[in-house]
């Protein structure tokens, strides 16, 4: 077990990195990263964190933030503990600095101050270019969590790599998922503002059967009673720290083929968060099925570029590789086309009508379109499909 300090540098709008370019055999090699380094002996995170900066930038540390703590784990070195920071105030100590006038491949402008040393080239890099060069691709989550504004509170982040690709992740003990646009990572209270800019348009929640948000204290109870759930994923940019959407896997139980219920597991009282509701050794019997419903929204905005389908793809993966699911459920109420069509997409087919189904949250009875999706219909889907049921 090692422990190092990992640390963000904040100038006007720009971030000092680490071109990690020098070491052949650096794990890290050919990514950018933040400074820091190893623990010596005695040192405490915060004494590691100013030591390395110095060492390694000439600065001094004025002020900054202690954001949070990643357990990093990687299937060709040990576990490491990643001491996040956020220093947004320091001073030089007057070393001297050299400059790169060469444009250089990865887009970096020959006007930026560039300092070349025995790991790597520093350089102040544009916040809104921190998600799209080289990278690990568990930074999205922390980068867009220790950016936040208002801040996030200290947080824990496992990340856990096969082959240098990101198989696993939760923060807080919660999932998380990476897509090519997205970072699905659970609600935090300080995303009631944007949950209700999202949510208080009366064309997201009526459709699917809920009231729009009156307020952002309304948005919050929201967060803290329903969307705190265990496979409940806020949908984020992966370059913005905040929801734009949801999309959830709800409802866990056991059934027969038929679909009959044998056993509801209620995911608010999951003993285990990671695995949600995964049925005991032995309760799962042939003819039996360990199932879940997917729901989900989008802000408005967002709508028409593929976003939602990109999301539940995930989630769905997710459910079938991870939770070993049989099946899983989708429905929408008769007149919501954009949903059916979002369900077709994604490969859901139908199953059955509820003429009367109980709409509570609105005090109405809707028809209501079921369709599902078995194992087996997700693996025939494409090859990257059973591919990840190897991760």
């Amino acid at each position: 077990m090692r422990e190092t300090s990992l640390v963000y540098i904040v100038k006007d709008e720009k971030v000092l990195m680490l071109h990690r370019i020098r070491k052949e055999n650096d794990e890290n090699h050919g990514k950018w990263i933040g400074v820091g380094g190893k623990f010596e002996q005695g040192e405490c995170p915060e004494d590691c964190m100013r030591r390395e900066v110095l060492e390694e930038t000439g600065l001094h540390i004025d002020r900054y933030r202690y954001c949070g703590i990643v357990t990093f784990q990687n299937d060709d070195a040990e576990t490491e503990f990643m001491h996040l920071f956020l220093v947004t105030a320091f001073h030089k100590a007057g070393e001297n600095q050299t400059r790169d006038d060469q444009t250089r491949d990865d887009g970096q402008s020959a006007d930026d101050e560039v300092v070349s040393f025995e790991e790597g080239d520093l350089a102040w890099l544009p916040k809104s270019r921190l998600t799209r060069i080289p990278h690990w691709a568990g930074d999205r989550i922390f980068l867009s969590l220790i950016f936040a504004e208002p801040e996030v509170p200290f947080f824990s982040l496992k990340l856990v790599y096969r082959k240098g690709d990101l198989i696993r992740a939760s923060l807080n003990e919660h999932n998380c998922l990476v897509t090519d646009r997205l970072i699905l990572r659970p609600f935090l209270e300080r995303d009631a503002r944007s949950l209700y800019e999202q949510a208080s348009n009366p064309a997201i929640g009526l459709p699917a059967g809920w009231p729009p948000h009156k307020s952002p204290q309304e948005s919050l109870g929201v967060i803290r009673d329903v969307l705190s759930r265990p496979e409940v994923y806020a949908i984020v940019l992966r370059d913005t720290a905040d929801p734009v959407g949801a999309v959830a896997l709800q409802n866990f139980r056991l059934a027969d083929e038929n679909g009959s219920l044998l056993t509801f597991y209620d995911e608010r009282r999951t003993k285990s968060p990671l695995i949600c509701t995964m049925p005991e050794s032995g309760e799962v019997q042939p003819g039996v099925q360990f199932e879940a419903e997917i729901g989900y929204w989008l802000g408005e905005k967002y709508w028409g570029a593929g976003l939602m389908t990109e999301a539940a793809k995930a989630v769905i993966a997710h459910g079938f590789r991870d939770l070993n699911l049989s099946r899983i459920w989708c429905g929408f109420y008769r007149g919501n086309e954009r949903s059916a069509a979002t369900q077709k997409r994604l490969g859901f087919h139908y199953h059955h009508v509820d003429e009367k189904a109980e709409v509570k949250l609105l005090g109405e009875v809707r028809e209501e379109i079921v369709n599902v999706m078995t194992r087996e219909e997700w693996l025939m889907q494409d090859d990257e499909a059973a591919e990840s049921l190897t991760v």
